[in-house]
């Protein structure tokens, strides 16, 4: 008796400690009129850009990836599939571009609500500026739907991005930054233009905005900041939105 005791209470420690390993990362798709968004695609990816996990939202837009191992993802990426502009499988008018979360440190269940529309913000990346000034620096490069369908005839993939350029112009350009949800001053917005390996600027145009740091970033000691850049193209009423996991600093104290 004492023995299959010993077993079970075994088995089911190991099953806890499993269970420790993996965390739940779940949340609401909606548009930008506050509608759900059913059948979008929510996919995890490796730094490698295979996927590591998937799933879909329902009817009600909410999705939920269970069973993912803890640790660092390379980013989250969410659309309806069918949306998507080389896909041709819509009409122009409903073609868009995709949500991405960057930097996903998973070590605890996260809720990501998101939203897509028209507007792309690929890449987007916070980092502090060490020294005296209290700011953070964000980079995103925003990509413009209207501009993709302009070269959609395009179909090789590699003359497609060798020769369209959909990034937006500043004097178009706009953003918001939230942090958990706070909204928070951007003191300045520069565009940049980063080169191709091949010479070629290409879709590379680029934004980076200094921006206020949480008050409580040098004491922070809860699970890292969810910075979400929120960009609008007003040349073609385009919005769209990112977001980066940022680790607060954890320096020694006296």
């Amino acid at each position: 008796m004492k023995t299959a005791l010993s077993i079970l209470l075994m088995a089911i420690m190991a099953t806890w400690v499993h269970a420790q390993d993996f965390v739940t990362i779940s949340g609401k798709v909606t548009d930008y009129q506050g509608h759900a968004v059913d059948s979008c695609n929510v996919i995890i990816y490796n730094p490698d850009f295979t996927e590591a996990y998937e799933t879909y939202s329902d009817s009600t837009g909410h999705y939920k990836l269970e069973g993912v191992a803890k640790g660092r993802y390379a980013a989250l990426a969410a659309m309806r599939v069918n949306e998507y502009p080389r896909m041709q499988q819509v009409a122009p008018q409903d073609m868009k571009l995709e949500f991405w979360a960057w930097n996903v440190i998973a070590e605890s269940d996260i809720t990501l609500n998101l939203s897509y529309g028209k507007l792309e913000l690929y890449g987007t990346t916070a980092f502090l500026e060490y020294g005296g000034r209290r700011e953070m620096l964000i980079y995103t490069r925003p990509m413009s739907v209207t501009k993709a369908i302009a070269y959609q005839n395009y179909m090789d993939k590699a003359d497609a991005e060798k020769h369209s350029i959909v990034t937006v112009e500043p004097q178009y350009m706009s953003f918001e930054v939230k942090v958990d949800g706070k909204p928070m001053k951007i003191y300045s917005t520069q565009p940049l233009t980063m080169k191709n390996q091949d010479g070629n600027p290409g879709n590379d145009t680029c934004y980076l905005l200094q921006v206020e740091l949480p008050a409580d970033i040098y004491n922070h000691t809860g699970r890292p900041y969810e910075v979400r850049v929120t960009g609008y193209n007003s040349q073609n009423d385009e919005r769209g939105e990112s977001v980066y996991y940022l680790e607060a600093p954890h320096y020694k104290h006296k």
